[in-house]
C-alpha cells in the first residue's frame, strides 16, 4: 500500500510528461524548414503570379522565385536558382543580363504560360504586363533523379555570339 500511495502522485505528472514530449515531436514532423519561411515571407511581400496552363507545384514555386529575383534585382539569388547545365559565372551572367532586361517589368504583374506539361521539363513564358516584354524559360527537374529539385536554364551563350533568340514556345 504503502509503495502505490507515492507512485500515484506522480503518475499524472509522467502523463503529462509523456503527452508534453510527444505533442512536441509530433509538431517537429510538419514545421516549415528555412526555405519554406523565406518563400513564405516572399510571398507576402510581392505581387502575386498569375498562371495559364499547369504547372507542377515545384515549377510554379521555381518559376515564382526567378520572378521575385528578377524584381528584386538579386543576381545572386537569380543564379542560385540556375540549372546544372552552366557553370556559375555563366548563371551569375546571365542573371545579370535578365535583371538588366526585365528588372522593372517584374516589379509589376506577370503572367507565366506553361506551356507543357510538368513531368520533369516544363517550357513557358513569362509575360510583364507592365512593360509589354515576353521571356522564355525553360526548368526542369535537375540532379540525379530530379534530386536537387527544379531549376530554370540559364545559359545563353548562343544569344552573346549573335546567334538568333530562343523561340517563345507555343503555349495553347
Amino acid at each position: 500500500m504503502r509503495g502505490s500511495a507515492v507512485l500515484a502522485p506522480a503518475a499524472p505528472a509522467v502523463c503529462v510528461l509523456v503527452l508534453v514530449l510527444g505533442s512536441l515531436t509530433g509538431c517537429a514532423s510538419w514545421r516549415a524548414g528555412d526555405g519554406d519561411v523565406r518563400y513564405y515571407e516572399d510571398f507576402s511581400t510581392h505581387e502575386p503570379l498569375r498562371v495559364q496552363g499547369y504547372p507542377s507545384a515545384g515549377s510554379l514555386r521555381l518559376v515564382q522565385e526567378v520572378v521575385w529575383r528578377l524584381g528584386d534585382g538579386d543576381e545572386g539569388k537569380l543564379a542560385s536558382l540556375a540549372s546544372s547545365d552552366s557553370s556559375p559565372g555563366e548563371a551569375t551572367k546571365v542573371a545579370r543580363g535578365w535583371i538588366a532586361e526585365f528588372h522593372q517589368g517584374a516589379r509589376g504583374q506577370v503572367t507565366a504560360a506553361f506551356c507543357s506539361p510538368g513531368d520533369g521539363r516544363e517550357a513557358l513564358v513569362l509575360t510583364f504586363h507592365d512593360t509589354g516584354q515576353t521571356k522564355a524559360l525553360h526548368v526542369r527537374l535537375d540532379g540525379n533523379g530530379g534530386e536537387d529539385g527544379w531549376r530554370v536554364r540559364m545559359r545563353e551563350a548562343e544569344q552573346a555570339r549573335g546567334e538568333t533568340p530562343e523561340r517563345l514556345p507555343q503555349c495553347t
